[in-house]
């Protein structure tokens, strides 16, 4: 396939309600949104920004010259050019790899569109249908958690994960009452590294009870010996991977430092990455669940193409208002019994609102 353009779009969308976890705060929705033209075919991507989006879209653009306008066999070519390129100076980790994840997700939807295929079905022989799905996130900030499990429950979701990261006791407080709604369904606590050491073994002694499916990012991301620590003797199953980069992921397998590998497609490296760090978990008996979080439903869809290609837990879907994944697209499937389909269409499946493309990219704090 050929390469004709290139485009990022740097997305930012008030918030409207109160989003508080133990470490931050959102005011507002930031990503950057990339668009391929291959053989006269569009493909959408996304590159994870948590804060001012605009200097991820001109990298997206930077790195798109080393593959716009020839002929690629497929999305891994341009890939390891980027990659070889990125390594050279290296850039790794950060910024310059969730750029690298947005063009890499939009050839990918390109590639699927121009052979009439499914994302899932480029990925895997024989993929599922169907891919188990649990709420991402609860918070506290805002409103009654009553009343979030409510939605969680009339979305038809296998469980939810909450925002914890206020201090061991406080969290068991909203652990527990979450638990009590959600009766035997999956619950998942996400600290958001807020602890230490310390703190965190004090909060798996208090959570022991819970049955978590299991403890999200503890830790500071980055503290391979503070995981290693944190895992031994320790009653609750250890979360981590939505921070990890593509160079990150052997080193904390071969140590074993988690339960649960959750790589976020438009951070990690893309949809390649997805996938390898998906089979590397099924090998090493770890579970592997796509974290998608705050992203927009381009980086929901391929999460769950990915999700359905190898043993998976599931993958996060947002029951509550989030405009990226509510008003950008068309084409994601609904919830039902906790589970989702796979969309069906070409490439990821799914229909991007250019009119809703240009304005969020106009209201830029």
């Amino acid at each position: 396939m050929k390469v004709e353009a290139v485009e990022a779009f740097p997305i930012s969308v008030k918030a409207e309600e109160k989003l508080k976890g133990g470490t931050f705060t959102y005011n507002y929705y930031h990503t950057v949104l990339v668009r391929a033209t291959c053989d006269g075919v569009e493909g959408w991507g996304e590159a994870m920004t948590r804060a001012e989006p605009r200097p991820t879209m001109i990298l997206a653009k930077e790195m798109a010259k080393l593959f716009v306008g020839k002929q690629l066999e497929g999305p891994s070519e341009a890939w390891n050019a980027v990659w070889r390129d990125l390594r050279l100076r290296g850039h790794t980790r950060g910024t310059d790899v969730e750029a690298l994840s947005g063009l890499e997700m939009a050839l990918y939807d390109c590639k699927g569109k121009l052979e009439g295929k499914p994302l899932n079905k480029l990925l895997s022989r024989s993929p599922k249908a169907r891919v188990g799905a649990y709420a991402g996130s609860l918070f506290e900030s805002r409103g009654p958690l009553e009343d979030q499990v409510e939605r969680v429950l009339a979305a038809g979701l296998a469980g939810a994960k909450v925002k914890i990261g206020f201090g061991p006791r406080k969290d068991r407080q909203l652990l527990k009452l979450v638990r009590n709604l959600l009766g035997d369904r999956m619950l998942v606590a996400d600290a958001n590294c807020a602890y230490d050491v310390k703190t965190a073994r004090r909060a798996c002694t208090l959570f022991a009870d819970l049955d978590l499916a299991w403890l999200e990012e503890p830790l500071l991301s980055d503290d391979w010996d503070g995981y290693e620590k944190l895992r031994a003797r320790n009653p609750v199953r250890i979360g981590a991977g939505e921070s990890w980069f593509a160079g990150d992921f052997g080193e904390t397998v071969r140590r074993r430092l988690v339960n649960v590998l959750e790589p976020s497609v438009s951070r990690c490296g893309g949809i390649g990455t997805e996938c390898a760090v998906g089979r590397v978990a099924a090998k090493e008996e770890l579970g592997f669940s796509p974290m998608t979080g705050m992203n927009s439903a381009i980086s929901l869809a391929a999460s769950i193409h990915v999700a359905s290609t190898v043993p998976s837990i599931g993958v996060e879907f947002n029951p509550f208002a989030n405009p990226l994944q509510t008003e950008l697209a068309v084409g994601i499937p609904e919830p039902k019994s906790g589970e989702m389909e796979v969309p069906s269409g070409p490439g990821l499946g799914i229909e991007v609102d250019m009119k809703f493309v240009r304005r969020a990219s106009t209201q830029l704090p």
